[in-house]
């Protein structure tokens, strides 16, 4: 198999993590790309998915997968040990319902953090308005949801989500402080973040 990924790729750090953390990293290739690559002409994601994007898995028959959930996915029904995404409802849709939390928090992110760079900073102050708004909001639902008992146990997919995105604000946006007033968002994050996987995934700063 082998991995086509940017290192500044939240999505693309969500398949690298759920790699590390079911032990199949070493099973798979890694195929690095700069960021002007991977939106050039020539880019080598192009030749395997007409989308352009990152992640990309191909796989040994292969066959492309695209798209990090589906990515996911993938990878946890290869993965030998416990699942990071339960699919038989055993723990009561918990992680499904956690990921889905995590995942509009990561997007709400991303949106912001596009909408802030040139040339269409000037027509976005809208956009950057209503991003701001939302991931303040579902930080903030966050935050009671871990002073409820919310994202513990073993690690998950939900888990992996939550804490890629999280660790996408301080090195690349850094004009939301977070942390203040969460003390148990923060808390929960930096927890997260000295796993190996986390560490060894560590996104660039801008």
């Amino acid at each position: 198999m082998r991995l086509l990924y940017t290192t500044g790729s939240p999505f693309a750090r969500l398949a690298r993590i759920a790699l590390l953390e079911t032990g199949l990293d070493a099973r798979v290739a890694k195929h690095e790309l700069t960021r002007a690559k991977l939106y050039s002409p020539e880019s080598d994601v192009l030749e395997l998915n007409p989308i352009g994007r990152v992640p990309t898995l191909e796989l040994d028959d292969g066959t492309i997968l695209t798209e990090s959930k589906l990515i996911l996915d993938y990878v946890d029904a290869l993965n030998p040990g416990p699942k990071l995404l339960p699919r038989d409802g055993s723990d009561g849709w918990r992680t499904l319902a956690e990921m889905g939390q995590a995942l509009g928090l990561l997007e709400g992110i991303v949106t912001w953090m596009r909408a802030l760079l040139p040339p269409e900073r000037q027509r976005a102050v809208e956009a950057i308005a209503r991003e701001a708004m939302r991931v303040n909001r579902v930080a903030d639902a966050l935050e009671g949801a871990i002073a409820g008992g919310a994202y513990t146990g073993r690690l998950n997919a939900a888990h992996i989500v939550l804490g890629t995105a999280l660790g996408l604000v301080e090195p690349r946006l850094p004009v939301w402080k977070w942390r203040e007033g969460r003390p148990g968002l923060s808390g929960w994050y930096d927890a997260i973040a000295v796993r190996a996987s986390f560490r060894m995934t560590e996104p660039p700063t801008m």
